[in-house]
């Protein structure tokens, strides 16, 4: 049994960083972009994202249209992913590819994660979008 990862400097403000990000982004997704909204739609999934090291978490309901997302776990959510902060930000901003974390052990998963690797390539406009940029320049 592994220990969690220790808590690094600024984490949970980095964690809400890229909750506000994300929530805004899917808004403008649903507002702007219908098409790729729909399409998301596709993995007719809940998913709860675990932010481990500061024991926070996020779920984006891709059951529905339009999305929905949440400051919070959902407990009935079908896909969980856990890993760090940093970690979920680098497989947003496309350093790293969500497979590659879970095949690596970075992101460790419960439920059919399929699910959602269909759709995350979806998501990588979100690495082009200046906001989600800006905050994560390391």
């Amino acid at each position: 049994m592994s220990a969690d990862p220790a808590p690094t400097a600024g984490a949970s403000e980095r964690a809400a960083k890229l909750m506000d990000v994300l929530e805004e982004f899917l808004e403008r997704a649903c507002e702007e972009n219908e098409r790729l909204s729909r399409r998301l739609t596709v993995a007719d999934t809940v998913w709860t994202t675990h932010l481990t090291d500061v024991d926070q978490a996020f779920t984006m309901y891709l059951d529905r249209f339009p999305i929905e997302f949440s400051r919070a776990a959902e407990p009935k959510a079908e896909v969980q992913t856990f890993a760090a902060v940093e970690d979920h930000i680098d497989t947003w901003l496309g350093k790293t590819f969500l497979g590659l974390a879970i095949a690596n052990g970075t992101i460790t998963y419960e439920g059919p994660v399929r699910k959602v690797l269909r759709i995350v390539p979806m998501f990588r406009p979100l690495a082009e979008y200046g906001r989600f940029r800006d905050l994560f320049q390391r």
